[in-house]
């Protein structure tokens, strides 16, 4: 009976990771964190997950972190083999700026800045940090975070993606990390992956709005003109499992696509 931890489960890719996890075997231990206990505990009982824990966990808070992982030591028997941080923001106030944007709008451009890097890039340390010694304890030691294809350099140059540029330029950054992640504990055992989840329909509880996400979205279809559209949340979770769980040694470390490899789109 794996333990799974998903960090930022409360909704969209994170909580169906949690839901999809806890299907697939009811032995299955299922921890989420959210920043809203109570509203995430109602989605699971209205899902019928009986095996499913939510426990409070703020990836901007770095205390909090360390008491939910204190907190699944708990219910978990302080074991955790798979850790799974999804959580993200998007820096929407400033999602269509290109680079050259900012000139006169510095300011923006730092403040939205110190939030990504804040969230995307230290809260995902922070979390690694925290459960750590869990995953240690484990003989399976998987570790993932959930990246975006919009840190490739061949997607930005071929898509001609000019604009989320706080966006990429944070996930670029948590690839490395996740490296550096990887570099730190290889000898003792743990794997870990950034993994680009692909194009999924998660935007209606990202709170984009439809004009902002139609322009974001042209760039998917530059760079893969056969693109159909969006994966559902369900086909991506799947996805990304399946590369999680048939990691190698040789991974160690990378930046994958849902297939786990380096392509990056194919939404059949």
């Amino acid at each position: 009976m794996p333990v799974y931890v998903i960090v930022g489960a409360s909704r969209g890719l994170g909580y169906q990771f949690l839901k999809t996890i806890s299907e697939q075997d009811p032995s299955n231990i299922v921890i989420g964190t959210a920043r809203t206990v109570e509203k995430a505990q109602e989605k699971v009982k209205n899902d019928g997950l009986k095996n499913v824990h939510i426990v409070h966990g703020d990836m901007d808070d770095h205390a909090s972190l360390t008491a939910a992982a204190k907190k699944t030591a708990e219910i978990s028997g302080g074991v955790v083999d798979y850790l799974i941080v999804n959580g993200a923001y998007f820096a929407i106030p400033a999602l269509l700026n290109a680079a050259d944007d900012y000139v006169g709008k510095e300011d923006l451009f730092l403040d939205e800045l110190r939030q990504i890097m804040h969230t995307n890039v230290a809260g995902t340390l922070f979390a690694f940090n925290a459960f750590m010694p869990l995953v240690l304890k484990s003989s399976i030691k998987r570790v993932a975070a959930i990246s975006s294809a919009a840190a490739d350099k061949n997607y930005i140059f071929e898509g001609e993606d000019k604009i989320s540029l706080h966006y990429a330029t944070s996930k670029a950054a948590l690839n490395t990390l996740v490296a550096k992640f990887a570099a730190r504990y290889k000898d003792d055992g743990v794997l870990f992956v950034s993994i680009s989840p692909g194009w999924v329909d998660t935007h209606a509880e990202d709170d984009i709005p439809k004009e902002l996400l139609d322009k974001v979205t042209e760039p998917l279809y530059r760079f893969d003109k056969g693109l159909k559209g969006p994966l559902t949340p369900v086909q991506s979770v799947e996805k990304c499992l399946k590369v999680i769980d048939g990691l190698k040694k040789e991974q160690n470390g990378e930046f994958l696509s849902q297939h786990g490899n380096k392509v990056w789109l194919v939404t059949k």
